[in-house]
């Protein structure tokens, strides 16, 4: 019996638990996997991979328990301070997608560039996990914006093009260094006095003769402080988008 402990010590010692302990998960990843993914939308507080609190709002659709692989659009929002996401995503974003049946996550810019290293971050951190945890498939993320977020959907597009498959940038300008390789449906305000219809025309051709891909599409009622009436436009532009993750 003298050599019991020592045996049991040998089997501690070998047991798979001791030589591999299981690894925590770290807290971007923790946060979304407590996340409940039912029908609607929810306001969602997640972590960084450093610990630093971000804030989302999130649709997810009727069929999202059903779904095998579910999409993804990442829309953002206008400038502002803290809570300009919500009215955003409650009065474009959500109602502009709603016949897409995809999870759209409208995160808070924190009143930042969306070109910022917090909110580059950011949105890496929210596709990766979403990819993990809510059945994405990163073959079909889409990112979406208006003005200060439309600049940061072509940003986006032209600098991480394996995050996304497609980008639809609204009342934006954005001059394009070269070739963006993902194509872009671009929606525009005749009247649009912050960003000039013919300066957005002439970077857009600018950005086609490099080789990209984009479809311009103006209405001519619409001016730059009205966002919440381009949800029409938006929801023509989520046509498109089917059509490529289609093919």
């Amino acid at each position: 019996m003298k050599y019991f402990p020592i045996a049991l010590l040998f089997l501690v010692l070998l047991s798979p638990d001791f030589a591999y302990p299981q690894q925590e998960l770290d807290p971007a990843a923790k946060s979304f996997s407590k996340i409940e993914m039912s029908p609607g939308i929810s306001d969602v507080t997640f972590l960084s991979s450093s610990g630093k609190k971000w804030k989302m709002r999130v649709s997810f659709p009727q069929n999202i328990r059903q779904a095998e692989k579910n999409t993804l659009i990442i829309a953002l929002h206008w400038a502002g301070g803290y809570g300009t996401y919500s009215g955003f995503a409650d009065c474009l974003a959500f109602p502009g997608f709603k016949s897409m049946e995809a999870i759209v996550v409208a995160p808070e810019g924190e009143g930042q560039l969306w070109s910022s290293e917090n909110n580059i971050t950011k949105i890496r951190t929210i596709v990766a996990q979403a990819v993990k945890h809510w059945k994405v498939d990163p073959e079909r993320v889409a990112v979406s914006g208006y003005s200060n977020g439309g600049n940061g959907s072509w940003y986006f597009a032209e600098h991480l093009p394996g995050l996304f498959s497609a980008a639809i940038p609204m009342a934006s300008a954005y001059k394009a260094e070269g070739k963006i390789s993902i194509p872009l449906y671009v929606v525009h305000g005749g009247k649009d006095e912050l960003f000039p219809l013919s300066r957005t025309q002439q970077w857009v051709d600018l950005a086609k003769k490099e080789g990209s891909e984009i479809t311009l599409v103006v209405n001519n009622a619409l001016s730059h402080f009205e966002g919440c009436a381009y949800t029409e436009e938006l929801k023509k532009a989520g046509q498109w988008l089917r059509k490529i993750w289609e093919n």
